[in-house]
Formats: C-alpha cells, structure tokens, sequence
C-alpha cells in the first residue's frame, strides 16, 4: 500500500487529511496473465493446435497453397515447439518458452493460439508491449475468443493503458455470455474492477468487485477493495461499512484495519483511528505500514514527539517504508528541530528527486538554518516541477529575505499572490518585505490586508505594532500589540515592546504591567529590566513631586506615605538596573566563550591538540557556566589519551546541561 500527502507551509498544511490517494489498490500484480476456466487451460492445447492447423490448411486461398508435405512438416514442427514451450512454462522456465512459442508463430503465424501462447508468455515475464502485439494478432484470427480477449487486456493494464484495456475486459465478457462459452470466474472480475478503477471509475469497478464476491463469497480482500473505491470516491459511510465487514470476514486482515484507521483520521475520530491501527499492530508479524500509519495519527493531533518514535519504529521493520522518511522530516521541521529534518528530507529525495513538497520543505528547512544559497538551488528544482505552485514562490520569497534580496522577495511574493490571491500568508510576507525595504506605507497596506482576511493570524498585529511604534504613531501601536500579547500571551518580545512604546505614551502603569509580563518570558535579555527600571524611576518621579505637593499642603502623613512607595520603587529600579548588568556582562562572557570554544574547535580539526586544549580552558574561564566547552575539552583529552580527564570534563558538562 502507498500513501502520499501534500504538505503545504504557513498553515496550508492538512496532517491528518491525506488525499484519498492513501486509500490504493492493493495485491494485483499485473504480471500475471488470465487464467482460463477450469477445464480451457491455455496450456492444454495440443489437441486444439493440430485442429487449428488442419482447419488453417482448409482456408488457405487456393492461388497460395504449396504442396501438402510442406504444410505436414510446419505443422510437426510448430507442435514439437508448442508442446516444448508449455513444458518449459510450466517448469518456470519462461525465456525458454518464450522462443518455443516464438518458434510456433514463425512457422504457423495464422495459428492464434501461437500468438495467444506466445503473448501471455511475454505478458507474464514483464513485457507488455511485445505480448499487445501477439495478442492483438491472436484476437484478429479468432474474434469471438475471452480468454485472447482478457490476457490483451491484462496486457494492456500492465502497459499502462486501463482505458484500452476496459474496453477489451467489456468485449470477453460480452463475448463469454454467448451459448456454448465457458462462464468466466472470478479472477475475471477481479481484473475488470481493478481496470476500471486505475482507469478512474470507481462506481464500475465496485459493480465488478461485487460479482466477483457473489461468485467467491464474502472475502476480507475483496470487502476491502470496495471500501477503498468507496472512499476514493469520498463515500466515507459505505467506505468504514466496507472497511469493517473485511475486518468480521478476516480478523487478522492488516490491510483492511489500517485502511479503517486512515478513514477515521481522515475524519477527525482519531482515538478511534489510533485504537484501530494499535489492534493492527498487535497481529503478528508485525506491520509496518500499520506503525507508520498510527504515527501519522499521533502527528494529525500534535503529539509529534511520540509520532517520531513510530516513524522510527517503522522504518526499522521495513527500511524501504515509502513515505516515512517525510513523515520524520515534517514532525522533526514541526517542533522546530530543522538540522535534524535536512538529513531526512535528502534520504526522500533520494527515491523520489522530483517530490515537489519535498522540494519546497527542505528548502525552508535550510532557509531557517540559514542556509539561504543552497535552499534557493533546492527551490529551483521545485519550481522546474511545478512552476505554477504558489508555495515554491512563496518559500523562495523567504530564502531571499535572509539574504537581503528585499526587491527579489518582494518579485516573489507578488507572483505567488498572482497564483494563490485570496492566501492571507503572502500579504503578510509581501508586507514584510516592504517593511525591510522602508517602504512602509506599502507595509502597511499589506499588513492590514493580511489581518483582515485572517483574524487569527498572530504575526500582523506584532509587526504592525511595530511599524506603528517606529513612525511615531504610539495609540495605533498600542492598539496592535495588545492585540499581539492577547493572541499570545507568550510572546514576550511583544510584551516588552507594548511596554516601551506605552512608556513612551506616557502610560506608565500599564507600561510596568506589561514589561513584569515579559520579564519572565525573556530570562536572559537585559533590555526588558532596563526600560522597566525607566518606568519605575518615572513612576518615582511623579510620585516625589506628589509628597511635595502633600508638604506644600501641609499633608506631612501623606507626603511620608507617598515618599515610603518612591524609595520602594527607586530600589526596584536600582534592582532591576543590576540585574540587567549581570545579564550584560554575561552576555559578553559568553560571546568571549564561545569565540574561543569555536577557535579551539579550528586547532582540534588541525590537530593542534595541546593549543586546543588551551583554548578550551580560555573558554571555560570566560563563562563557567557553559558546557560546550567541556564537551569539546574532553574530546581534546581523549586525542591525548587522558580519559580520566576527559570522562571529568564530560560529567562536568552534564552537570551544567541539568542546571540549565
């Protein structure tokens, strides 16, 4: 079974609503040709073939005719090699067989089992073409013949031509309800509804699957091949019914329950989607596809984590698993892990260069790990693929934009926008771009276009709120981030800027609101703690001047009161501006470390051990708290052979990991 997905970016991705393209026909291998009934064996011939010979003989014109012996000596030979073809075929000898038969239609060429016998051979060793042509010259010379008329269309199926071929599956059976003709079994019918549906017509091939059930009885397989053309068709009711009769008919039928577990993903029932895959799964031998399939369910409902261990799982049992590898790549680009994605993303390239969503995610995957110049040649190759698709515009557009290239992003966004007009995504970064462009009249425009066509979107208000903020239009900007902050209480950027442009608006009390909110979202930035110190020491300001208001009064209880809040709030201020030292200065030590981890890094790859070693030490003493330099001082100890060392520097290096 295959499956596919599209995977589109910005929100257009539809996890957990493949196509119907998940629900494939499966266990017809087209390399088999018809059987005949019981009782009209292809193989069984020799009778029939020396008949044939003698009425051939009878109906040659009379001008053609040469004398009798030469006649007699074609037709013992062309005997001799039938009878040593079917021997060879039927000891799975098929190249031997193939130049017997071979040999029967030189000799006899207006014999049609020849041909007959001689294109299922070719038919059943992977060469459709030539097995057409035999065929198609047996069905010349015996018209009225199903079983000449279903192996061409076996052969025409397998030479991917199901239109040709329906029409020649609808003639045997035409041709086998005249009087005297052999009833055709069900393998016949089997054939004509996978025909009919590779040719695109569900409805029909249903019809056949049903006689072919009426002659077999109820079968697990068969109840499965209805519902999936049930739900290729979207008929997701008779699809499950179907689905789940194949599972009363056979219990241990994989196929049948993996197939349920997509249609109920499919419409969002997915605890039963997971229950029925993990009943999959517990049929022995284990089941790949039924694993791969319960991890696409986890990831439809956001549990990515858990989903990679199945994808991992799956690929474990069945190395060559078509579709896992993206499977893995998209979970691990979710949770924002990109390097880790690349490498997968590649290994789905390698069975499949041409897989445009491929393409286009590997592409934002190098884009976010700032590998712009190589993501924009991995574009390219998208866009050769589908040179209409919006999203390789789009992601194109973005890789430009890391790179600067504001006019080339802003080129790109608009030719997406001429494809995909109504994607609210591509006004936001088209809006973005004019923004890096200063063009912020244009920014705006689109910024607002944006947030009009989707209220949910979170990044327009931020960036409004910014551009607002940075032209001076401060009740505008307020207005957008609280929008932002509301949208996502988390996002303590837009916190700590809502808090320095109401500081600037002189709102100072609902400024210190906002930059106490971001303070804890953003840990290890000075900025926040030093704009709240600003508004603190404001706030102290214009309470001094009340105490002295109070005095001038002659309200001295109040003037002390009012005093008592401005030392609290000039102690908090002086606090705040320390601590905001402390992250400064660690800051820099930590640039300090990691300049001279990274030159230590440069000696190690040289073989410099001992001036690595020293650049290392210099590293550790700039930020104590940092453990990648341990890491790397213990890979150096280990080229020195001082493991002792080195297993200190790595227990080290796990101690300051567990503290973070």
């Amino acid at each position: 079974m295959g499956t596919r997905r599209c995977y589109r970016l910005s929100g257009d991705e539809t996890l957990g609503a493949p196509s119907i393209e998940c629900f494939l026909l499966d266990g017809w291998d087209t390399t088999k040709a018809y059987r005949r009934p019981s009782g009209f064996c292809l193989f069984q011939l020799c009778f029939f073939l020396a008949l044939a010979f003698a009425l051939a003989i009878q109906a040659l014109p009379q001008a053609t005719q040469q004398p009798k012996a030469h006649y007699t000596d074609a037709a013992k030979l062309a005997d001799i090699a039938f009878r040593a073809g079917y021997a060879a075929r039927q000891s799975g000898d098929l190249e031997t067989a193939r130049a017997r038969f071979a040999e029967v239609v030189r000799l006899e060429p207006q014999i049609a089992e020849g041909h007959e016998a001689l294109g299922t051979v070719l038919l059943e060793i992977g060469q459709p073409a030539p097995a057409i042509v035999e065929l198609e010259a047996a069905a010349k010379l015996k018209p009225t013949d199903p079983g000449i008329e279903t192996n061409l269309a076996q052969a025409l199926v397998q030479n991917r031509e199901p239109s040709k071929a329906v029409a020649h599956f609808q003639t045997a059976l035409k041709q086998s309800q005249t009087p005297g003709q052999t009833p055709l079994n069900a393998a016949f019918f089997d054939s004509y509804a996978r025909a009919l549906a590779a040719d695109g017509k569900q409805a029909e091939a249903i019809d056949q699957f049903t006689q072919e059930e009426q002659l077999t009885g109820p079968q697990a397989d068969i109840a499965d091949s209805i519902g999936t053309l049930y739900a290729q068709l979207g008929k997701w009711d008779q699809a499950q019914h179907a689905f789940e009769r194949a599972i009363a008919n056979n219990g241990s039928f994989v196929r049948a329950r993996i197939h349920l577990g997509i249609l109920l993903r499919q419409q969002h029932s997915t605890a039963a989607s997971l229950s029925t895959l993990e009943d999959a799964e517990r049929i022995e031998p284990p089941n790949a596809e039924a694993v791969l399939e319960h991890g696409r369910t986890l990831a439809a409902i956001n549990q990515d984590e858990a989903a990679l261990a199945d994808f991992d799982r799956s690929m474990k049992l069945d190395p060559n698993l078509p579709g896992a590898p993206v499977d893995m790549a998209m979970s691990l680009q979710r949770m924002g892990r990109q390097e880790e994605a690349i490498p997968w993303f590649e290994k789905a390239l390698d069975k499949d260069p041409r897989n445009t969503n491929v393409l286009v995610n590997l592409g934002l995957a190098l884009t976010l790990t700032g590998k712009a110049q190589q993501a924009l040649s991995i574009i390219a190759r998208a866009q050769a693929e589908q040179p209409n698709d919006p999203t390789v515009y789009k992601n194109r557009g973005v890789a430009h934009i890391q790179l600067s290239a504001f006019d080339d992003a802003i080129t790109d966004f608009k030719a997406a926008m001429a494809l995909d007009p109504d994607d609210p995504q591509l006004h936001y970064d088209l809006g973005l771009a004019y923004k890096f462009k200063d063009r912020v009249d244009d920014a705006v425009a689109e910024l607002r276009k944006a947030a009009a066509m989707d209220p949910t979107l979170e990044d327009p208000p931020y960036t409004l709120g910014i551009l607002y903020m940075q032209t001076g239009k401060l009740d505008d900007a307020v207005t957008e981030l609280k929008k932002a902050v509301a949208m996502r209480p988390d996002n303590g950027n837009a916190w700590a800027i809502l808090g320095s442009t109401l500081k600037q608006n002189s709102k100072l009390d609902e400024a210190r609101d906002a930059l106490e909110k971001a303070v804890p979202l953003l840990p290890g930035q000075p900025g926040p703690l030093v704009t709240l110190a600003g508004v603190l020491a404001e706030e102290a300001a214009e309470l001094s001047t009340q105490a002295d208001s109070a005095d001038t009064a002659g309200d001295t209880a109040k003037a002390a009161q009012i005093r008592a809040q401005v030392k609290d709030l000039r102690a908090q201020a002086a606090e705040d501006r320390r601590k905001s030292a402390d992250l400064s200065r660690a800051a820099v030590n930590r640039q300090r470390a990691a300049f001279a981890m990274n030159a230590g890094n440069q000696l190690l790859l040289r073989g410099q051990i001992a001036d690595a070693v020293s650049r290392y030490q210099e590293s550790i003493a700039a930020d104590a708290t940092f453990p990648d330099p341990h890491v790397q001082l213990a890979l150096a100890y280990d080229r020195q052979g001082r493991a002792q060392d080195a297993a200190a520097e790595r227990a080290k290096a796990a101690e300051l990991s567990t503290e973070k």
